[in-house]
């Protein structure tokens, strides 16, 4: 699973960090996390009779598996036996909520009513319950039940305001100005609900207000934020001034996958974003999963998104959420599930299709994946993003010519290309290397340098390659140190910069850096590899041996690599040839038995 920060303050919508790289990172906060036990986490297990240990550990293991079915399905055994158990209820609630079973989930809160003022997740079904029954009182007075605290405490003014908007029992515009000023930096997030509300209201000057403050800075303005700011502007017929809003975005955020096509104004206005109390209900609970969206509190995220998704199914931004999450447990399946169920025509679906492709690609279906994304990339003509991810999958399948021309079809979509697309042109130099076409190779990394000097990444691409080649010495070096100083910490630069004073001959001055860079990754084949060269030459063979060793043992996928360090581990080093008049040329004895185990590619 890859791990993540809980994601809090502003970006706590679908926010351009969260999902502009296709490559699956998670976003990541700087502020202060939220911690899942505060929200919707069940309580401690207790009171389990011994006989039911059995089926009790049975669910908690293929919990911890995220097989949330067979879960529900072990803890309705457990309950057979003990019917009474209300531990087992609350886990058996949770789970099936989490599995998307909400009937089961809303039987056993019924079950556990009397729970409801110690459980906000009791109250929150209850409520639930009552809202799809149209039943807004009732939905209010489990609403005020619930307890006030941890984060559900601070979103329990906003469900209590759109609960009353429901029973049109709010007069004029909406401020909750009391509650944002509790609720610290979440007060962004309620400034957007009381945006909605105002603009379901029908309160345009409110609105526009509200959602201004929401969005001061596009840099962090979440992508939800702006969809709804653009929304409410061209349903006034501003259509210019909603293509300003996200050009402002897509200028603040140029690697966004999220980013629309241009806008055409249409006679009819464009159906609200938020057009009920239900689905700003709806959006409220998304939004607080959003604020969860994390590896400590999937279950939480879980939790929340499936409230959102009871209450609006076909929420887009919340099932791209919800597949994400399946994706983070490897349920592969069932994430491609839920992105075909993500309405065509919105950014949302597209993007869910070009991660449908990468699931896909999981499951070992390369062939399905790549057509997927072919047919994202034709029917979307002047989007970048499915071609891009095409090119990153021919390469890590190591079909280099056909990367080229998947990355070359995106550099030509992309033209004229500014600073935010060398990694275009680096994943193209790259895969031109990879090919046997250095030269072409070396004009597209030193074209990505012209769009973002120094960048270390490229810098040290191009350096390293240039040492294998034994050519531009000097401006390897210069380009390394350039690249070190950006990145002093960066394992790939340190063992670069490494192996350059080890071709120069400066073994003890080599092997620091490899030690160093050893130590930031310590089960790297190619820092390993190089470390053990470092320890032969200056005289520390027993080492030497255990690194070449311990090369081998992190399985790298280079036969040739692998050949060479059988060689190494067998009969050493030869003797390295004197290169001081010959200005760090590489000897043959060092080409043939000592040449670097490939790039450093990050």
């Amino acid at each position: 699973m890859t791990t993540a920060g809980v994601l809090v303050a502003f970006v706590w919508l679908l926010a351009a960090p969260a999902f502009a790289n296709d490559s699956g990172a998670k976003p990541v906060g700087e502020h202060k996390p939220v911690t899942a036990g505060e929200s919707l986490a069940a309580p401690a297990a207790g009171g389990i009779q011994p006989g039911l240990a059995g089926s009790f550990l049975s669910s908690r293991f293929a919990r911890q598996s995220e097989d949330l079915s067979e879960a529900a399905k072990y803890l309705g055994e457990a309950l057979k036996s003990d019917p009474d158990n209300e531990h087992l209820k609350q886990e058996a609630m949770r789970i099936n909520l989490l599995a998307g079973n909400t009937e089961a989930a809303a039987e056993f809160a019924v079950a556990l009513s009397a729970n409801a003022k110690a459980d906000p997740l009791i109250a929150t079904i209850l409520m639930l319950e009552s809202i799809k029954a149209g039943d807004y009182v009732k939905a209010q007075a489990w609403a005020q039940t619930s307890p006030e605290a941890g984060l559900y405490g601070i979103i329990r003014p906003v469900v209590l305001e759109w609960i009353k908007i429901a029973k049109n029992e709010t007069k004029g515009s909406v401020s909750m100005q009391g509650a944002i000023d509790k609720s610290g930096f979440f007060s962004p997030f309620l400034t957007y609900h009381v945006a909605l509300m105002n603009d379901v209201l029908g309160n345009k000057d409110a609105a526009r207000a509200a959602y201004l403050k929401s969005s001061a800075d596009p840099s962090i303005t979440p992508y939800r934020v702006v969809e709804a700011i653009a929304n409410f502007t061209m349903r006034q017929g501003q259509w210019d001034k909603a293509q300003a809003v996200y050009d402002a975005y897509a200028k603040a955020n140029p690697d966004s996958s999220l980013i629309p096509a241009k806008l055409v104004p249409t006679k009819e206005a464009p159906a609200p974003l938020v057009a009920n109390a239900r689905d700003g209900l709806a959006e409220l609970f998304f939004t607080t999963a959003s604020i969860l969206f994390g590896e400590e509190a999937t279950q939480d995220t879980f939790l929340y998104l499936r409230i959102a998704l009871e209450l609006k199914p076909d929420l887009p931004p919340a099932q791209l959420m919800l597949a994400n999450l399946y994706e983070q447990v490897e349920d592969y399946e069932s994430a491609i599930v839920i992105y075909d169920a993500i309405a065509p025509g919105s950014v949302f679906y597209r993007r869910g299709q070009v991660r449908k492709a990468l699931n896909l690609e999981a499951l070992g279906k390369n062939k399905e994946a790549i057509e997927l994304l072919e047919k994202v990339a034709g029917t979307h003509p002047d989007d970048t993003i499915a071609i891009i991810t095409k090119g990153d999958m021919l390469r890590e399948q190591e079909r280099y010519p056909e990367a080229v021309a998947a990355y070359g079809e995106a550099i030509k979509r992309a033209e004229p290309l500014s600073g935010g697309n060398w990694p275009l042109l680096y994943a193209r130099g790259i895969s031109y290397e990879r090919a046997g076409e250095w030269d072409k190779a070396e004009m597209d990394l030193t074209r990505a340098l012209a769009l973002e000097p120094n960048q270390p990444d490229v810098l040290n691409y191009l350096a390293y390659s240039w040492l294998t080649m034994n050519k531009n010495l000097t401006k390897a070096r210069t380009f390394l140190e350039l690249a070190l100083s950006a990145r002093p910490e960066d394992a790939h630069i340190i063992d670069s910069v490494g192996w350059a004073e080890y071709l120069a001959g400066n073994f003890p001055k080599a092997v620091e850096y490899f030690e160093k860079a050893a130590e930031i990754m310590p089960d790297d084949p190619t820092v390993n590899d190089h470390l053990g060269d470092g320890y032969w030459r200056v005289g520390r063979e027993t080492e030497a041996r255990f690194s070449w060793q311990r090369a081998l043992n992190a399985k790298p996928e280079e036969e040739d690599m692998v050949k060479l360090l059988q060689e190494k581990l067998a009969n050493g080093l030869p003797p390295f040839m004197d290169q001081q008049s010959q200005v760090g040329a590489v000897p043959e004895a060092v080409s043939t038995v000592e040449a670097p185990s490939g790039n450093h590619v990050q």
